[in-house]
């Protein structure tokens, strides 16, 4: 499993299972060990901790994670019926001396403290942030969804080759030529990813260009039709920004004509070798998208067979 995705999967499961508002009842308590505290507030954390444990649990990395945690056992319903009985409003030391108790308390302050530390030391601010507010920061985190753990040079080489021409067309169609791309996450392993930096209006119409692909894509399935293919490439943003710029004699036309090919056949490169961003791949539903990505290898979606 890759950093990013590491640490992007603790964070999920810290959040699914209610690690921080569970941690807060009990270091409130602690603040006062002498009085009495309402640790039974817990208790209905715990069952939408249980419930949203039970969504989660079967998705592959999460998985992973969660088993080292030994979470099987804490969501057991031997232990959930324990913890019922002895969270009660007591005061710390009487709810401490239930081993299972501190288990709880151990178990989601690890959680916590492993994904602050990963976090910390595993990412850069960029990467820290979601994958929507890094895309405003001129970051696309690119996915090569692969089952095996590397790939060939050549097939990386060409990857970041057909990145490299296409951030540099939408460059001359922006006129920001000066502007340079930068590799900020390399993250070898199945289903590695790449972080490129580029220029904010650049990284947001490099974004557009696959999602309006795709979005067309998946919404009309007979994306090998001819007449489907036509249909998609008129349909793309980009294609009508040149057509407009041409029109207006900022960019000649062999230049748009230029263009266009670039983009179309760098994006269906980009597809066939199963290269997506990486938000496309797990938004809505994640399994299906990565199943129609691998379906998709090798099919040209915008330059019918060029």
């Amino acid at each position: 499993m890759q950093k990013l995705d590491f640490v992007k999967n603790l964070e999920i499961i810290i959040e699914n299972l209610k690690s921080v508002e569970i941690l807060h009842h009990f270091e409130t308590g602690f603040d006062n060990p002498n009085q009495a505290y309402k640790y039974d507030s817990i208790i209905p954390l715990l069952f939408s901790s249980k419930s949203n444990y039970e969504k989660i649990k079967n998705e592959d990395n999460i998985f992973k994670i969660l088993e080292i945690f030994n979470c099987e056992e804490m969501y057991s319903d031997w232990n959930l019926t324990a913890l019922t009985r002895s969270l009660t409003h007591s005061q710390a030391g009487s709810v401490f001396g239930h081993a299972n108790n501190l288990s709880l308390y151990n178990f989601h302050n690890t959680l916590v403290k492993t994904y602050k530390l990963s976090k910390e030391l595993l990412l850069n601010d960029l990467l820290n942030e979601t994958y929507e507010e890094s895309l405003e920061e001129g970051v696309n985190i690119f996915q090569i969804v692969i089952e095996e753990e590397s790939l060939e040079t050549f097939k990386y080489i060409k990857i970041l080759t057909c990145l490299t021409e296409l951030i540099e067309t939408i460059n001359k169609i922006n006129k920001a030529e000066s502007q340079k791309s930068e590799i900020i996450l390399l993250d070898s392993g199945s289903d590695t990813n790449i972080g490129i930096k580029t220029g904010i209006e650049t990284a947001k119409s490099l974004f557009l260009i696959f999602k309006e692909v795709w979005d067309f894509a998946t919404n009309h399935r007979q994306y090998k039709n001819e007449q489907n293919n036509k249909a998609l490439l008129e349909s793309l943003s980009i294609r009508a920004e040149i057509l407009k710029k041409v029109e207006e004699g900022i960019i000649s036309e062999s230049e748009g004509t230029e263009y266009v090919h670039l983009i179309k056949t760098r994006t269906d490169d980009l597809i066939g070798m199963k290269v997506m961003p990486k938000l496309i791949v797990i938004e809505n539903n994640k399994i299906e998208n990565k199943k129609l990505l691998k379906e998709m290898q090798g099919i040209r979606l915008l330059s019918n067979g060029e």
